[in-house]
């Protein structure tokens, strides 16, 4: 098997759902204070480029979560990476989430939030998306 990373550009190309979600999350990043084994779920993460992209800068384990993208589709592309172990790919709807409360170090979501964000339903996991 190839081992990808995220320098391959046509690898890049293919997967972007949108804006360059690699480029916004390495400005986000700059100002992130994450560390190595936390958990952090990245709500809406579509192909998994932005859960790969924090895997491999911050050696965190990632809930890869979206709607639209299968949770196999993202693994394969997770194990491409060799993050398989790193990465959990997960299919479900953001405002329906099987976490507990406070499970998770940190949520990010990168060009996604307004797909599921303006909910007027409290979310599951405790915070309001209109605060």
């Amino acid at each position: 098997m190839i081992r990808r990373d995220l320098d391959d550009v046509d690898f890049i190309r293919a997967n972007l759902m949108g804006p360059s979600s690699i480029t916004m999350l390495e400005e986000l990043s700059k100002n992130l204070t994450l560390q190595k084994g936390m958990r952090v779920l990245d709500l809406g993460c579509g192909t998994g480029l932005t859960s790969i992209y924090l895997a491999q800068k911050f050696d965190i384990t990632i809930f890869a979560v979206d709607l639209w993208i299968s949770a196999t589709e993202n693994y394969r592309r997770f194990r491409e990476f060799g993050l398989e172990s790193q990465i959990i790919p997960i299919h479900a709807d953001a405002c329906h989430l099987p976490f507990a409360e406070q499970y998770f170090d940190a949520v990010i979501s990168v060009d996604a939030y307004q797909y599921f964000g303006a909910n007027e339903l409290p979310s599951p996991m405790g915070w309001n998306s209109l605060n």
